[in-house]
């Protein structure tokens, strides 16, 4: 009897965990993508809400005091962040705007420690947004941090001086894969894979939970290559 109960309290233990599992699986990515959204929308609509309180204040109208207060102050400000976007752009488009905005330019190149840090900025922004170039070109499998064990890495890059060509390759690291490598290396030293920018990344993100198959495929082919050598 009581070995009876002992087992009818274990697979109650078991089964109280495994809906708990499924139920948190469910929940986090909407729990992630709700503070991922908030965080964007007060830090866009943020930016001009001073402006926005300013112009209630200039129309005798009471400052927000009350959370949903603040939500239309922050919603309003993201729509005046919008339209100040959209004129910039047309601002930008015209041959006054067009002068404007290369002399400040040039005003910030010539200016010490502001220039590098102008210049940076705006190569990486250009280079991820321009349509038609690619920031990350190919995924690929390479040797790191020793020889035999493999990360994974993408070519942003080549480097050819005095008809010696390297690879620009990032190797991200995780669970930031914002941070990360950057190493020079040859063709011969990486393998392709068949994946995608978005599939690396999904792997990346999962610490290698989500694994897809290509990558099997890759070691698999490196190591027909080797033999095939040999």
């Amino acid at each position: 009897m009581k070995e009876k109960k002992h087992g009818v309290f274990t697979h109650f233990k078991k089964d109280v965990r495994k809906r708990m599992l499924t139920g948190l699986l469910l929940i986090l990515p909407v729990y992630v993508t709700f503070f991922v959204v908030k965080f964007l929308f007060s830090f866009v609509g943020g930016t001009l809400s001073p402006v926005v309180k300013k112009i209630l204040q200039l129309n005798g109208v009471a400052l927000p005091k009350t959370s949903l207060d603040e939500f239309f102050v922050t919603f309003f400000g993201l729509i005046l962040t919008f339209i100040a976007l959209y004129f910039i752009g047309i601002f930008a488009a015209n041959f006054i705007g067009k002068a404007i905005i290369t002399y400040f330019e040039n005003l910030l190149t010539k200016t010490p420690i502001v220039r590098n840090i102008y210049s940076s900025v705006k190569q990486i922004i250009h280079s991820v947004s321009m349509p038609g170039k690619q920031s990350f070109k190919r995924v690929v499998l390479i040797d790191f941090p020793k020889e035999g064990a493999k990360s994974i890495g993408f070519v942003t890059g080549v480097s050819n001086y005095n008809n010696d060509k390297k690879l620009c390759i990032f190797i991200p690291t995780i669970p930031n894969p914002t941070t990360g490598f950057l190493i020079f290396t040859t063709e011969s030293e990486i393998i392709d894979t068949n994946l995608t920018v978005e599939e690396a990344f999904k792997a990346l993100f999962s610490a290698g939970v989500l694994i897809p198959d290509n990558i099997a495929a890759s070691f698999k082919s490196k190591d027909t290559r080797t033999t095939g050598s040999q």
